[in-house]
């Protein structure tokens, strides 16, 4: 009897939770080990821009992924659930968009060089074909997608993107441009299209649609939304591990930047400089501390 009333008294507890809250206490451990791999990664901080657009690279895919998929599912032609698709639609702000800000950002970061593709048998490129095949099969995962990139860039962009902002000599000089035009041309991940002083609007506006919406969805739905969030922290690991694999690869010597001195050994070069790699993802870690304030 104290069993099924403790039961029950644990459903209210999760059926009174917002969609968006129970999304972050199901994560919460994901947040926490995205949180320690990105601070162990970020002490001695910028050094080479190279290596930050491997890493913004492999998370523009991420983004193209996920926001094509979700305008595709509430086209005109789309065969959505109406149900599904009208959901959709109210959480659909073209401002959060981060494809076309991205995008900017790799051709300021990659000036005149070819971009390359994404290795088939790559990491990136399994999530990237996961993605794909799970919103297309329910396109209502769109807002697991949504929802931890979007609310984390919220937690934590405008912070860091003031953060790389004050490193020097990271950002690439182009030709006719200042010094300060370089940083915004290398930070529009962190920059939402919005007039100034309306970026909190945007973000309450997405978390109120969030909140209208989830009373259309079924409760096996939520749960599909809440697990699929689950598996994007593992997912976001696996890319990190996989770009520390790249940065090792890719670790400069002391020839290359004039930062290391000749005494120090490869494996010394590759810890000092794979640190920052990942440094675009650190709204990650800020919004493991600050998502359960929202």
């Amino acid at each position: 009897m104290a069993h099924h009333h403790q039961h029950s008294h644990s459903r209210a507890e999760k059926e009174s939770l917002s969609l968006s809250q129970q999304i972050n206490a199901a994560t919460r451990e994901g947040h926490d080990k995205i949180n320690g791999m990105i601070m162990s990664r970020l002490s001695l901080g910028l050094r080479d821009y190279r290596l930050y657009r491997e890493g913004i690279f492999s998370f523009s895919q991420v983004y193209k992924t996920f926001e094509d998929a979700w305008m595709a599912a509430i086209s005109p032609e789309a065969t959505t659930d109406p149900r599904i698709k009208t959901a959709l639609q109210s959480l659909y702000s073209r401002p959060l968009l981060r494809t076309p800000q991205l995008v900017k950002d790799l051709e300021y970061f990659y000036g005149g060089e070819t971009y390359h593709g994404i290795e088939p048998m790559s990491t990136r490129a399994k999530y990237v074909s996961h993605i794909k095949q799970i919103i297309s099969q329910k396109p209502h995962l769109v807002i697991a997608y949504a929802h931890n990139y979007y609310m984390a860039l919220f937690a934590g962009g405008k912070i860091l993107k003031y953060q790389i902002s004050l490193a020097r000599g990271f950002f690439p000089p182009r030709r006719n441009m200042a010094e300060e035009e370089c940083k915004a041309a290398g930070t529009n991940l962190f920059s939402f299209e919005v007039p100034k002083g309306e970026e909190g609007l945007l973000r309450s506006g997405f978390k109120d649609a969030l909140l209208d919406i989830q009373s259309t969805l079924t409760e096996e739905e939520r749960t599909e939304i809440i697990e699929e969030s689950k598996a994007i922290f593992k997912n976001n690991e696996m890319l990190i591990l996989e770009l520390d694999r790249l940065c090792a690869a890719m670790a400069p010597s002391p020839k290359d930047t004039g930062i290391l001195t000749l005494d120090e050994n490869r494996w010394m070069a590759f810890i000092r400089s794979h640190k920052f790699l990942l440094l675009f993802v650190m709204f990650f870690c800020y919004a493991a501390a600050r998502l359960f304030f929202f």
